[in-house]
């Protein structure tokens, strides 16, 4: 796919991906379903615990709780199962005056008459100090059962306090919160809408009298506030009921200026139902945090109010601003990555929602259903994104396989090709490692590729021509390219000419990558150039020998006639040894124009079939006559098979290789002819020029003389070559040998 109709797909996928978040999310914030409210509850909640950090300092807030405990309630009552004696209360409201307490809030319905001395000195305090707020208490369930049942008048939905008390309080509040069904308060509640004339609740009563500037505005009791829990259960300042009571329980002056609310705190026994408290949002860490009591949460409202700084919820319309936000964010975001890095920018977009919420709510006290995004958002954003990723890696992997195949059908076919063709080809890496091997390339190495897999073709394969080698591929790398000639060895030690082409091979980013190499054997046809530039040579010496030895004929002729004639007409004794010994020179020459006339016209002579063995006998004793007797000559002779030549022609070829050996070894030495019968493969015959696989006797010559030099080890075939002094040697020994060998169809190995 090409980057335009990628960058489509990814397009259109994040498209989709992200009106299916946006859809989700909206679902589970707008429908009231038990994930929704689960959410938006632990929203809620788990932004308390954590933001413990920015919790602020209570001690100068100027409020206290006195809380009215069991220990208080055995101290002074004597008993758990009444209400305290407003005997109590009115002392403890004298005391707060005192102290100069600047209001008195008291989370307790006083709504009958008790002991008569004890009202009338309750009713004194509460007039006396002026600024008490007394609690109201709301049935709903006796509201139901009035509209029900009428004519039972008694039966009302508010409970006020006792009228002697409500009319000395300074204003009277509702006590009832309305929490959630999980029994957790928060939202701020001030005012019984559904009631009309409803007092409102006892925090609001209390601001309301305290003329406090967040209550003023008109319709503020219906406005939407959310609590701001200042820490878990025991946050705000507060005292015991006993400690408050006692004018040594705390120090004088403590409540100056301090609004006091008064409230229970739970007392759990088998005859007291434990009421007074609700769930707290604080959940870990402590036994105690899940819990708070009702007082402390009407005193937490009222500090809301005091300080202002209850939480703020975003409206309907932003939060779902924030939802589409979320959707378009993790719904494109996420495509872009492959499953485990869009794992790990998941966990990072979460952390930055959870940073991005905690933020707002600890700084700018605003709290919004941040879970909807991390915790359904995020995951279905994820899962589309593993499987957008999947279905587009099961996509490109069968494309990948169909390329591939189509990729692999291509290669074998051009690989058939490429095997088809009579040049070896080979490609290797630039560590001369094989890593394409044609049949041409098998067929003339001998190597098959599994073979030179395993190997290092410069040093294992064609060592023969190393620095050509190297010259080769630096040239490619240079170049681009190479051609030239080099001298290989095949696997069973045949050696090889190849014109070779080198081609450096690059990768997609440009840097050199192989060689690719066409070798085309020319061993033949450089065989037959050297052939034929010896005939040539052979033609042209051979006429001008041919010349010089028929003028020589021409002279030698008289002279030897006239030295007969001499010897004939000339008795002296002395004279006819002269004689003698001029004729055999005259002689001597003549035959070495025979040899040169023979070696000229390369005369074939007579052939018929005879036995080598008796040749070498013969030699054999020629050499044990003539040779020097530092000189060692053995024979190892099998019985041979029959051949087809010259004799005369053979017994030259030993005579002149035994004369060759004598030479090179003037301090004496050690000769061996050896003769045995051979049977030559295919394989065999393939590393000799001019073998066939057929029936042969194999001649050897062995000598321990001086040997050839390398240097000069491709001229000693060449006529009139020699090493020899000036007058030692004609250089047609070696020559004549080949030339006879060739006639009668064999071949010459020289180690």
């Amino acid at each position: 796919m090409n980057f335009k109709g990628k960058w489509f797909s990814y397009r259109m996928a994040g498209l989709v991906s992200s009106v299916l978040l946006f859809v989700i999310g909206f679902a589970v914030l707008v429908f009231d379903s038990r994930l929704s409210r689960t959410l938006t509850r632990a929203s809620y909640n788990s932004s308390f615990d954590l933001c413990r950090f920015a919790r602020p300092d209570l001690s100068a807030s100027g409020v206290v709780i006195i809380y009215i405990d069991e220990d208080s309630l055995k101290e002074l009552n004597k008993s758990l199962l009444v209400p305290m004696k407003r005997s109590f209360h009115a002392a403890l409201l004298e005391r707060l005056k005192r102290d100069g307490a600047k209001a008195v809030v008291m989370d307790i319905v006083f709504s009958d008459a008790g002991n008569e001395n004890d009202d009338i000195r309750f009713t004194d305090a509460i007039r006396s100090n002026g600024r008490v707020v007394l609690g109201v208490d709301y049935n709903p369930e006796e509201e139901n059962a009035g509209q029900q049942a009428v004519g039972l008048a008694t039966l009302k939905p508010l409970t006020f306090p006792y009228a002697p008390f409500a009319e000395a309080a300074a204003a009277n509040g509702l006590v009832v919160l309305h929490p959630d069904d999980d029994f957790l308060v928060r939202q701020h509640f001030h005012q019984l809408a559904e009631l009309q004339g409803s007092p409102p609740s006892l925090s609001w009563a209390a601001a309301q009298m305290l003329h406090l500037s967040t209550v003023q505005h008109p319709g503020g009791q219906l406005e939407q506030r959310w609590v701001y829990y200042y820490g878990p259960s025991g946050a705000i300042p507060h005292v015991s009921y006993k400690q408050a009571y006692y004018p040594d329980g705390v120090r004088p002056g403590f409540f100056h200026n301090k609004i006091v609310f008064i409230g229970a705190r739970p007392i759990t026994s088998n005859l007291i139902e434990k009421r007074d408290e609700l769930r707290s949002p604080y959940s870990a860490g402590d036994a105690r945090f899940p819990f708070m009591p009702v007082v402390e949460i009407h005193a937490t409202q009222f500090l809301n109010l005091l300080r202002g700084d209850w939480l703020k919820r975003p409206s309907p319309g932003v939060e779902i601003g924030i939802v589409a936000l979320g959707a378009l964010l993790f719904g494109f975001g996420l495509l872009r990555f492959r499953p485990w890095a869009a794992t790990g920018m998941a966990v990072a977009g979460g952390a930055a929602v959870l940073l991005t919420a905690q933020s707002l709510f600890a700084f700018k006290h605003i709290w919004f259903a941040w879970l909807i995004i991390v915790a359904v958002q995020i995951p279905c954003a994820l899962l589309f994104s593993i499987v957008f990723r999947s279905l587009e890696w099961i996509v490109q992997r069968r494309k990948l396989e169909e390329e591939r195949r189509r990729a692999d059908l291509r290669i074998r076919e051009q690989a058939a090709l490429l095997d088809k063709a009579q040049d070896a080809i080979i490609v290797h890496d630039l560590d001369w490692r094989a890593q394409y091997w044609n049949k041409s390339a098998e067929n003339l190495y001998g190597w098959g590729f599994e073979e030179v897999k395993q190997m290092n073709l410069r040093t294992d394969l064609f060592k023969t021509d190393d620095a050509k080698m190297l010259e080769a591929l630096q040239n490619a790398l240079a170049k681009g390219e190479w051609l030239g000639e080099l001298k290989q060895t095949a696997k069973g030690g045949k050696r090889l000419i190849v014109q070779s082409r080198w081609t450096l091979v690059r990768d997609s980013e440009g840097r050199p990558k192989s060689v690719f190499v066409i070798n085309t054997d020319v061993t033949e046809q450089k065989n037959l150039e050297t052939q034929f530039l010896r005939t040539q040579r052979m033609e042209s010496i051979g006429t001008l020998a041919g010349g010089i030895a028929h003028d020589l004929n021409n002279v030698l002729s008289p002279i030897l006639m006239g030295v007969e004639l001499m010897k004939v007409k000339i008795k002296d004794e002395h004279s006819q040894q002269l004689l003698t010994t001029m004729a055999a020179s005259a002689r001597r020459g003549s035959d070495m124009v025979k040899q040169v006339l023979t070696f000229a016209r390369g005369h074939v002579g007579e052939r018929s079939v005879l036995q080598i063995s008796y040749l070498i006998r013969e030699m054999q004793k020629i050499v044990k006559e003539t040779f020097p007797k530092a000189i060692d000559f053995n024979t190892e002779i099998e019985d041979l098979w029959p051949i087809l030549g010259d004799a005369t022609q053979i017994h030259q070829i030993i005579l002149n290789l035994c004369v060759n050996a004598s030479d090179a070894m003037p301090d004496g030495g050690s000769i061996i002819v050896r003769a045995k019968n051979v049977t030559l493969s295919q394989a065999e015959a393939a590393k000799f020029a001019g073998a066939k696989p057929i029936n042969y006797v194999l001649l050897s010559t062995t000598d321990t003389g001086t040997g050839i030099p390398p240097a000069i080890i491709d001229k000693i075939f060449e006529p009139f070559f020699t090493t020899k002094e000036i007058g030692k040697g004609t250089g047609l020994g070696l020559s004549t040998v080949i030339s006879i060998i060739k006639s009668h169809g064999g071949f010459l190995d020289l180690q």
